[in-house]
């Protein structure tokens, strides 16, 4: 069971498996270095200090054009926001290490009667510098978002060691994107390399400032492109790497060999609140930076293209699911429907067909749905464009023309039209968090999963949380009779509208106090409260 989840919602995770590496590193007796022969000859180690020449190489190129964000506002918080900890909520062993450190923007300051529950919200994160002379910088829009309002402060430190105010020039939430902009004199930037030409299997460098330890480099390699976590509400082709990124990571630079930005670190995967970053992070491809950049600059919406079909990739099913369509390859992408809320979308209009694999766009081959969502986006509406598309065991091209994306567009959607039921590439990303202490997994309520237990009706299903995995001997069906197709509405009368949410408030302190659970059984369509308490 896994669960995709924001950087704000690991970071307690991330700091977990901090304590782990200590225990590691700091076993002294018996570790394998306590018994070495002497050092490695020089003739072995050539090879080797080459390829450490070259990240710091490239380390010594990217450092100055990273920065540290830090995103106040002066308005009430009233819910856990980018991923902020309660000292007392760390580890022994880390509590020691930062007890000096607590002044720290991920640490969550407690009520107290010196610090009213009435406080500033807090974003912490990174940023890289992308023009030197007008002083861009792109970052995460979940770093900034909560800055965006009167009331509020965005001071950016660079790797010299200034502090400059930032003002947010633009901010799209649907590829959680954000344009910063800095007053200052000799400023490094870095280039946007080019994130299609990127391979798996290449090696890169994440840079930003985890836990606030600003300039903090580590190595990985691109892990998979195309990837879809659904992490958030909007347009997602992540570029997956296994380079460590913990909380503060966000809108840092993901660097390639040559010291040219292919991606923004987004987001990590954990399977729970405490198992830490596990070896997948996600990055938004520099391509995409480039392609809004324009809009971010202007400080105007970002105005996409818009196709009006519910997709899915062939190489998402079951092997040799293509063979049904008379196709060689399970490549290419199937149209499962239409915009539900535009009867004449662009689609229609061309005369696509239910049932259709989409092989080419405009020349491009097609591998999946992030890919052709992402190709449908770029394009400027009016445009003419062709598809090759695969219709009753043989090929055929329809020419179509691309509109504007409206606005509610993935509001009215549900996260349907023009992305794919599951995306990316396979059954292994489908975004489940699992709920340890009672036995069952949930996930947000998806297009399909309403439509399989009967919650079409339901408003705002992307905001609902479906119960997809129950344990009969777990507290969630054993004790309080929960199913498979349940909602979960509620917790101590707060709506529940993710995972993870449901995650923080069933803690161990909540749990051993009590808390109040609304539930939308699934069978019957009613709705019960129930209590759980369970001593810890």
């Amino acid at each position: 069971m896994k669960g995709a989840l924001r950087f704000r919602g690991v970071w307690l995770a991330s700091v977990a498996a901090l304590a782990v590496v200590g225990v590691a590193m700091w076993g002294g007796q018996g570790s394998p270095a306590a018994h070495a022969d002497g050092p490695m000859p020089a003739g072995q180690l050539a090879g080797i200090e080459e390829i450490s020449a070259s990240f710091r190489r490239v380390a010594s190129i990217a450092q100055p054009a990273v920065v540290h964000i830090i995103a106040r506002s002066a308005g009430r918080q009233s819910e856990s926001s980018g991923g902020e900890l309660d000292p007392q909520d760390l580890p022994e062993a880390l509590r020691e290490f930062f007890k000096d450190r607590e002044d720290l923007p991920f640490f969550r300051r407690m009520p107290s009667p010196e610090r009213p529950t009435p406080r500033p919200r807090v974003g912490s994160g990174s940023g890289v510098i992308i023009n030197a002379d007008s002083g861009l910088i792109i970052t995460n829009n979940h770093v900034v978002e909560q800055a965006d309002e009167e009331n509020t402060r965005v001071d950016v430190y660079l790797a010299d060691g200034r502090r400059q105010p930032g003002r947010i020039v633009g901010r799209d939430p649907s590829t959680d994107l954000a344009l910063v902009q800095i007053k200052a004199d000799n400023l490094k930037a870095l280039p946007l390399g080019d994130s299609e030409a990127a391979e798996v299997g290449d090696w890169v460098l994440a840079i930003g400032a985890p836990f606030g330890l600003a300039q903090s480099v580590t190595q990985g390699i691109v892990s998979a492109k195309g990837r879809n976590p659904q992490i958030v509400t909007g347009y997602e082709d992540f570029i997956q790497t296994d380079a460590a990124i913990n909380p503060g990571n966000s809108g840092g630079p993901l660097v390639n060999m040559r010291g040219e930005v292919i991606g923004i670190n987004t987001a990590i995967v954990t399977n729970s609140l405490m198992s830490g970053y596990m070896g997948v992070g996600f990055a938004v491809p520099s391509n995409t930076v480039r392609r809004i950049l324009p809009f971010l600059e202007e400080g105007k919406p970002v105005i996409r293209g818009y196709l009006g079909v519910n997709i899915r990739g062939l190489d998402t099913f079951e092997p040799g699911f293509g063979k049904t369509f008379g196709l060689d390859e399970d490549r290419g992408v199937l149209v499962e429907g239409f915009h539900p809320d535009s009867p004449d979308t662009p689609a229609r209009k061309a005369g696509l067909r239910i049932d259709d694999v989409i092989l080419e766009f405009d020349g491009r081959r097609v591998e999946s749905s992030t890919q052709l969502q992402a190709l449908v986006a770029g394009v400027e509406p009016g445009k003419t464009i062709k598809l090759k598309v695969w219709r009753d065991k043989k090929e055929m091209t329809i020419p179509v023309t691309i509109e504007r994306q409206p606005s509610d567009f993935f509001a009215a959607a549900g996260r349907g039209g023009d992305r794919g039921g599951r995306g990316g590439r396979g059954p292994a990303e489908t975004v489940e968090t699992e709920i340890p202490a009672l036995g069952m997994t949930v996930q947000r309520l998806t297009p399909e999963l309403a439509k399989q237990y009967g919650w079409e009706e339901e408003k705002n299903p992307e905001r609902l949380v479906i119960v997809t995995e129950v344990d009969p001997l777990g507290e969630a069906n054993a004790g309080l009779g929960i199913e498979v197709g349940d909602l979960i509405v509620s917790v101590q009368g707060e709506p529940v509208t993710s995972g993870q949410a449901l995650l923080e408030a069933l803690s161990d302190k909540a749990l051993s106090e009590g808390v109040r659970l609304r539930i939308q059984s699934a069978r019957g369509r009613q709705s019960r409260t129930v209590f759980l308490r369970i001593d810890r």
